[in-house]
């Protein structure tokens, strides 16, 4: 088994998010030891901005999704990926002329998201359960828009580093206190 952090950051010139108009501009993963939560491999950014949007999709595509790839390949862990699984089965469609369905990535292919892990960290409250508000990550998502505008595309790729580094941090403190939670059988 084969798991990555993932995530990915999108441009939205409108004030609603729309997987089918708005832009993927970074894919990023890095192999993780999900026992630890440690790196395995240096983080990859694919970017937008050095090839194209439908560059990056297909090399992402060819890398994990394939025909010839298992789903035991790529394992994604990271936070809230309802909001990437959206985004890829419109850009999959879009430029690969293939359709994948929420249910095939939600059942079809095993991943973790610590979104649950965030609200219950959260007191069990869904409003302000945010990353960057358990991690020490300086800001949220909401800065790359004025970044990718502005051009200031090496603000974007600190962003994504250490939007990294805080997720693996807090997963390295989850996975090194799970075993508190354990329940012995009777």
């Amino acid at each position: 088994m084969a798991e990555y952090y993932f995530d990915i950051e999108t441009y939205s010139p409108g004030e609603k998010i729309n997987p089918d108009t708005d832009k993927i501009i970074t894919i990023q993963f890095q192999r993780i030891d999900l026992r630890t939560g440690k790196p395995r491999e240096e983080l990859v950014i694919l970017k937008e901005w050095e090839s194209t949007e439908e560059n990056i999709i297909k090399e992402f595509y060819d890398k994990f999704f394939s025909d010839n790839q298992s789903v035991w390949n790529f394992i994604p862990v990271g936070f809230n990926l309802n909001f990437e699984w959206e985004f890829l089965i419109s850009k999959f469609e879009k430029y690969l002329g293939r359709r994948f369905t929420s249910r095939e990535l939600h059942y079809d292919h095993p991943h973790l998201d610590i979104k649950s892990i965030i609200i219950l960290l959260n007191d069990g409250n869904f409003v302000g359960a945010k990353l960057d508000k358990f991690t020490d990550k300086s800001q949220d998502g909401k800065c790359i828009r004025n970044f990718y505008e502005a051009r200031q595309f090496d603000k974007i790729e600190n962003y994504v580093g250490e939007e990294a580094t805080s997720f693996l941090e807090l997963l390295q403190k989850i996975m090194s206190n799970i075993k508190k939670l354990e329940i012995k059988p009777k």
